[in-house]
């Protein structure tokens, strides 16, 4: 259409300017009154004049041919269009021209000293999602122009089909738009796109809806909070779960919010309750000090939420809220009570020393996973309290330090595996399980991996939790090698622990620290290569035990904790999923503390405590770009498409829980730059 009135005004432009002279020379010798000779100079001048408008209207002729042809094309077109929609099936949606799980080969290239543009991709290849139901969320992997969820899919592989950014190009990549939410601290949000619109979370819990084309601000939202709350790990958020036309997020007051996704105007808030110590229902919580900053996860009409707080001794659980009222489901709690009546939870309460339960910790502040096929939703559980003194919780403290599979529908039991029995040195368990398919020994198992701040690599039968290999994936001391090669049982996965890492009075260094081997920040999967890809602490630190004293709302550490000095290092390392054998590893001066994105285009991307976002060649490692960002990375990329067009998006801000890993071990992080910062990145036009 554009088009067509282009070439309408030329038109109408090369017709006028053909026959305004000879108006104007007829006008004048009419009224004027010229002489012979004069009169004979204005009919050269006239004659002059009607060839030129003769040519004019040749050429304007020529110019409306021009214009049916383009309209003829045009409808054929749009025909043609019409003809491939209606051959596909009522209400499917167009396949992505890449298929999940392989890699294109990209084109060689070009010798050239001038950036190469981007390959278009045709825009009639994405239909608009609208409403987000229960089938785009099921089928997210196949819609690579939005990011419809935390980890992009159920199974939080946080990798996409898109190729137009690849190995070939990715260092032409520039910024292309820069949105500031000036607000401080740590910045660990995964935004969603859906239909050309990001959301994004910051800390604090302010809200932010972004045009994708232009980096405008569409709206803004602020949750009201109250003042003092107990908050161990920073004012962060992770971000926002979709669906329908709803957004939900959790808060540090623990309350759920529903926000219109259109406007941002607040639909519902629930308070999470749970019961103080007269066995009453609070509704702030907060004043237990609970707190909530994980981004939710939606499984059919339910949002699911896990719990913070367990370094002041609150009891941990998981939530599942109804997504249109707001009314709560079910709930699962990781630690058990005398009053349970379910068979795995009189089990799970045999690991409890007396009444250590009611403080036990065991929040879920890192979102799961999901199998549709098996309807099998998977949690991290984080560590008991106090974190660092077993005396006053003797046993294994179940499910603490675990990874639970339960029934999404209702949140019953399945089966659950523990990775860190009794854990005294802070070894969360949180870290995404992440769902994959393997062979081994000539079988197909559907497995389930994870990255643990203990230090190993686990690789579980997601059906029914066995144990099939862990491995270490950094320095490890806290296990004894010579009771098993891995320090683990072959059979079960129980460690075996060394005494000689038990926290004393004196103190004893164990590694990995207390941020572990790995922090909460994603990993990602890239399933053409059969690869994982992790960023990595190396950082040892001197454990002490202490008095413990639970005072609600307080610290409930029960001992303390040291750096080596100048000891801390991290690394990218890619570990083949079915052998747990680490492939390739680059070392970088900082621990790596921010989430991981795969693409189709053979790229690993992730960001560092520097300020660097890199791009890495998922085969072998080799950095191909680079862009100092300005403040340190935290949160994990994303991809989308938008008009046919790759982009990448990060959330930068240095911030969160840094205490683990920087001070003494990095000092030359302790003063790490700061600020709020959401890059956004393609190829030049």
């Amino acid at each position: 259409m554009t088009k067509y009135h282009s070439l309408q005004s030329i038109v109408n432009f090369r017709v006028g300017i053909g026959f305004t002279p000879l108006l104007f020379i007829a006008l004048f010798v009419g009224v004027s009154g010229c002489g012979q000779q004069v009169a004979e100079q204005a009919r050269q001048q006239a004659e002059a004049a009607l060839e030129e408008a003769r040519a004019a209207e040749a050429g304007a002729e020529q110019l409306r041919q021009e214009l049916e042809e383009l309209k003829k094309n045009s409808e054929e077109q749009a025909e043609t269009n019409q003809e491939t929609a209606e051959a596909e099936p009522d209400g499917s949606k167009r396949s992505p021209k890449t298929e999940p799980g392989t890699e294109s080969e990209p084109a060689p290239k070009e010798e050239s000293a001038t950036p190469k543009a981007a390959s278009a991709v045709a825009a009639d290849d994405v239909e608009p999602v609208g409403a987000v139901d229960d089938e785009d969320l099921l089928t997210a992997q196949d819609n690579n122009a939005n990011w419809l969820m935390y980890g992009r899919t159920y199974n939080s592989q946080r990798y996409s089909g898109l190729d137009q950014i690849n190995k070939d190009n990715v260092s032409d990549l520039l910024p292309v738009w820069t949105f500031q939410t000036g607000v401080l601290d740590g910045f660990e949000c995964t935004p969603l796109v859906v239909d050309g619109i990001m959301y994004i979370t910051t800390p604090w819990n302010h809200a932010y809806a972004i045009d994708c084309k232009t980096g405008s601000q569409l709206w803004h939202y602020q949750k009201s909070l109250p003042e003092n709350m107990a908050l161990c790990c920073d004012a962060v958020n992770r971000g926002f779960a979709v669906y329908g036309e709803n957004l939900y997020m959790s808060t540090l007051d623990a309350h759920l919010v529903c926000l219109d996704k259109n406007t941002g105007e607040e639909i519902w808030d629930t308070a999470i309750t749970a019961y103080n110590e007269n066995g009453e229902e609070e509704q702030d919580i907060y004043k237990m000090a609970y707190s909530a900053t994980v981004a939710p996860l939606v499984i059919k009409g339910k949002v699911i939420i896990g719990i913070s707080g367990a370094e002041y001794g609150i009891r941990g659980f998981i939530d599942a809220y109804n997504a249109e009222t707001g009314e709560r489901q079910w709930r699962f709690y990781t630690v058990p009570a005398e009053d349970d009546e379910a068979e795995h939870a009189k089990e799970a309460l045999k690991s409890w020393g007396e009444s250590s339960w009611l403080t036990g910790g065991g929040s879920a502040w890192v979102t799961g996973t999901y199998d549709a096929e098996l309807n099998t939703l998977y949690w991290g559980i984080g560590n008991p309290s106090p974190d660092f003194n077993g005396e006053v919780r003797k046993g294994d403290n179940l499910y603490t330090c675990s990874i639970v599979a339960l029934n999404p529908d209702d949140g019953t039991y399945k089966w659950h595996f523990q990775n860190s029995p009794h854990d005294v040195w802070d070894y969360d368990g949180v870290n995404t399980p992440v769902l994959v398919d393997i062979e081994r020994d000539g079988q197909q198992i559907k497995a389930l991996v994870q990255a643990h701040r203990n230090g190993y690599f686990y690789c579980l039968n997601r059906e029914n939790g066995e144990f099939i290999y862990g491995k270490p994936f950094c320095e490890v001391t806290w296990t004894d090698r010579t009771k098993g090669a891995d320090g683990l049982d072959p059979k079960t996965g129980r460690p075996f622990v060394s005494p000689d890492a038990m926290p004393t009075e004196e103190g004893v260094r164990v590694c990995p620290g207390a941020a572990g081997g790995k922090e909460w920040n994603p990993m990602a999967y890239h399933p053409g290569t059969g690869l994982a890809y992790i960023p990595v602490i190396e950082n040892c630190a001197k454990f002490t035990s202490g008095k413990a004293f639970y005072i609600k709302g307080q610290p409930y550490w029960g001992s303390s904790l040291t750096l080596i000095d100048g000891e801390a290092s991290g690394a990218l390392r890619a570990i083949d999923a079915a052998t747990g054998e680490i492939k390739w590893d680059v070392a970088t001066r900082s621990p790596m503390v921010a989430g991981v994105l795969t693409t189709a285009g053979g790229l690993v991307l992730t960001g560092d405590a520097e300020g660097f976002l890199t791009a890495y060649d998922a085969g072998s490692g080799e950095d191909l770009w680079h862009f100092q960002c300005g403040s340190g990375h935290h949160a994990s990329p994303i991809t989308y498409t938008l008009d046919g067009k790759q982009y990448l998006a990060v959330c930068v801000g240095w911030g969160g829980w840094t205490a683990g890993f920087a001070g003494d071990g990095a000092p030359w992080l302790r003063d790490g730059r700061r600020g709020n910062t959401l890059f956004v990145f393609a190829l030049p036009n």
